[in-house]
């Protein structure tokens, strides 16, 4: 066969993968996830288990993150009834004058407290959208990670009302932010195989941000509803500040962004 007719078969259309369709992002994402799988079958017991892990590795990483911020978005917006609660907190941030004796204002420094990160998340959650679309879903995310995890910490040496306030309506930006990413990249880094229950992991870590929090209530409260609550706020953002240094390293951009752009 001479060179000219090696290179016509090479290139013919029975011949080359080329003229195939294209694979959709999809195909990529599940292909890329079982890469591997076949070689796994061929061993059983305890190594398969370990191929299996090492194989998947980098998925739990993503995935982990992932739920990780879910949950400190949750334990940001559980933490607030606690604090409410707190007989020291009452003291500080809540009664007139801080002064022993003084009224407690639950009615308006109270109400004002519990529900600021509420209209926060309002304002992000119309514009969080626009931003992943324009800037990216892992910028976003990461954006909302990292005000949340200043603004949490900023928020255990509140001296009043009404920096505290102000400080969880922008908590509640953060967490529209990460609401919009977290969900976004859940399904668009996702397998197709496994997007069920990978974003059901995430979703569930929901949940666990709750449990979080109240299990530090009450190492923190105990039954008297003493105890620091500055401490206990600060306690709160572990579960954010961890999940944006996994975000940093692991969670790739959402191939789908790159795509459209």
């Amino acid at each position: 066969m001479s060179a000219g007719d090696e290179y016509h078969s090479l290139n013919s259309s029975d011949t080359t993968p080329n003229n195939q369709q294209p694979r959709s992002i999809d195909d990529f994402l599940d292909s890329a996830y079982r890469h591997g799988q076949s070689q796994i079958h061929y061993h059983s017991g305890p190594a398969s288990t370990f191929l299996y892990i090492l194989q998947r590795w980098r998925y739990h990483i993503v995935f982990l993150a992932l739920g990780l911020a879910n949950s400190g978005d949750s334990a940001e917006m559980g933490c607030t009834s606690y604090i409410l609660s707190s007989s020291n907190f009452q003291h500080d941030i809540l009664q007139d004058g801080n002064q022993d004796g003084g009224e407690v204002d639950f009615a308006k420094r109270g109400a004002a407290i519990a529900s600021a990160h509420f209209g926060g998340m309002l304002v992000s959650g119309l514009l969080s959208g626009v931003l992943a679309d324009v800037w990216g879903r892992r910028s976003t995310l990461l954006l909302g990670l990292t005000c949340n995890t200043i603004v949490g910490t900023l928020s255990a040496m509140a001296r009043n009302a009404t920096e505290l306030c102000l400080l969880r309506f922008t908590c509640g930006l953060g967490l529209g932010m990460v609401i919009s990413g977290v969900v976004t990249l859940s399904a668009e880094i996702s397998p197709p195989s496994r997007r069920g229950r990978f974003m059901t992991l995430v979703a569930s870590c929901y949940t666990l941000g709750f449990l979080y929090i109240s299990l530090w209530a009450v190492i923190v409260f105990k039954g008297s509803g003493s105890g620091n609550w500055r401490l206990f706020m600060f306690v709160n953002v572990m579960p954010t500040i961890i999940a944006a240094l996994l975000v940093t390293l692991f969670v790739p951009e959402s191939p789908r962004f790159y795509l459209c752009r």
